[in-house]
């Protein structure tokens, strides 16, 4: 006959399987009566029945729960057992920095509490995925890998602290690498002229970044019109998306421009003008040698002094104020340099071509312009002047009160000069002229007394003033 052995509680024990209930399993222990380990004390989580997991004959080791008399029974249980083997397996993972997958169960304020074997775990927020502590809310119940840091006790009560950084930096880093594969492919595809479309993504004072699938590339504030842009906010919203052409590459930079795409003005400006053609323009520039002239938006051409006027005497800066438009003739145009050269005189007749009276001759004229003591007449298209003592009017009478601009004059010409552009004008001698001429005339048509009067008591009235 065996001994009979008397278990104490606390002591760690070995039998054999010789009862197997769905709950309940019975062990030999060769004690004064067998030892019983229930499902919630065989192992965690607790399985739902032995049937299939233990049978008779299987040896399992326990520990000695509870003793009682009557009735008389062993109670054991595995899970201190458990916890002990777990706990040598846990330390090992902390040396070989294995990684195991947890149940979260728990979170607190500073950390996750996970569960793996019946041990908990903490995991501290600081060493926890920045993406995963957004949504911590969100993660009891869920399993997370983890790589545990510490394994130790403390009075029989485990402290296990488990951490994240290495795997989510080495997720990051896989991430990494795998974004520049992606970007490296994608950018040796990309050549110089490519046009592709691609997503604005910041946009700065300056210039724009767009966003292609793993790449950017920037598009400076000079490169989107080729009219002058203050704010690029006005032409992006961030996400829109653009058509562009690369213009330069260089290493991993990419250069863009949307105004390539387009013809600039001055192309568009090339295709609908030639020489010779007529066009008006507004003053954009004074030079001291010309004019520049706003032809189309961003399209500007000169007007040399030399080619505004048949008359020398006429001054650009004198007749043309910013903003004025003149109808021109182009002269030139020149596509490599971008630069026009216009005339106005081209479209202009010369008023001295056919201009042939000589000093006495009567001619008519067209009073075009008033000046303080003088008139500016148009005769066939020469400016000539009549002075003020070549005129007839009362003594205190002002010139824009006899006369007005339009009225229809004669006037006898006193000098030509075609050198420089001068013609002066006469009315008070035609009339004397034609004064004499009549008193020539009556002093031989009539010998009467009268005929003895001088030609100024005749016509004292027409010379008062």
């Amino acid at each position: 006959m065996q001994d009979i052995k008397m278990p104490k509680i606390g002591e760690i024990v070995e039998g054999k399987v010789i009862k197997v209930e769905e709950n309940t399993i019975y062990l030999d222990l060769q004690a004064m009566t067998e030892g019983k380990i229930h499902l919630d004390n065989y192992s965690k989580p607790a399985p739902s029945s032995f049937f299939g997991l233990v049978k008779n004959g299987d040896i399992v080791r326990a520990k000695i729960k509870k003793i009682t008399d009557e009735p008389a029974q062993i109670l054991l249980s595995r899970l201190p057992l458990i916890l002990e083997e777990s706990f040598i397996e846990v330390k090992k993972y902390v040396e070989d920095k294995t990684r195991i997958k947890a149940k979260i169960i728990k979170i607190l304020d500073k950390g996750l509490v996970l569960n793996y074997k019946a041990h908990e775990i903490f995991l501290p927020y600081s060493h926890l995925d920045y993406d995963l502590l957004k949504s911590k809310e969100n993660l009891k119940g869920s399993s997370l890998e983890i790589i545990l840091i510490e394994a130790s006790k403390i009075r029989n009560r485990s402290r296990i602290i488990a951490s994240r950084k290495e795997i989510y930096q080495e997720k990051k880093q896989q991430e990494y690498d795998q974004r520049l594969k992606k970007r490296k492919e994608e950018l040796d595809r990309i050549k110089t002229g490519d046009v592709i479309e691609g997503t604005i993504e910041k946009i700065e004072k300056h210039a724009a970044t767009v966003k292609f699938r793993n790449i950017i590339g920037l598009l400076r504030i000079s490169q989107v019109s080729h009219h002058r842009i203050e704010d690029l906010n006005d032409f992006f919203g961030k996400n829109q998306k653009v058509k562009v052409k690369v213009i330069k590459k260089e290493g991993n930079r990419l250069d863009l421009s949307i105004k390539a795409l387009v013809k600039s003005p001055f192309e568009k400006f090339n295709n609908e003008y030639k020489v010779g053609d007529k066009i008006t323009g507004s003053v954009y520039q004074k030079l001291p040698f010309g004019i520049v002239f706003e032809l189309l938006k961003g399209v500007r051409g000169l007007l040399h002094m030399s080619e505004y006027s048949w008359n020398s005497n006429e001054k650009l800066s004198r007749d043309l104020k910013i903003g004025s438009q003149l109808e021109m003739e182009i002269l030139s145009i020149d596509s490599k340099t971008e630069k026009i050269r216009l005339s106005r005189k081209k479209i202009l007749e010369n008023p001295w071509k056919n201009f042939s009276s000589k000093k006495g001759d009567v001619v008519k004229a067209e009073i075009v312009g008033i000046e303080k003591n003088k008139l500016i007449v148009s005769v066939n298209g020469a400016k000539a002047e009549l002075k003020e003592e070549e005129l007839i009017k009362e003594k205190n009478e002002k010139l824009d009160d006899k006369f007005e601009v339009g009225q229809k004059i004669e006037a006898l010409v006193l000098n030509t000069d075609k050198t420089n552009w001068k013609i002066d004008l006469s009315i008070r001698r035609l009339i004397e002229k034609n004064m004499k001429k009549d008193f020539k005339k009556m002093m031989i048509d009539e010998n009467d007394e009268d005929s003895q009067l001088k030609i100024g008591d005749l016509f004292k009235e027409e010379f008062k003033g």
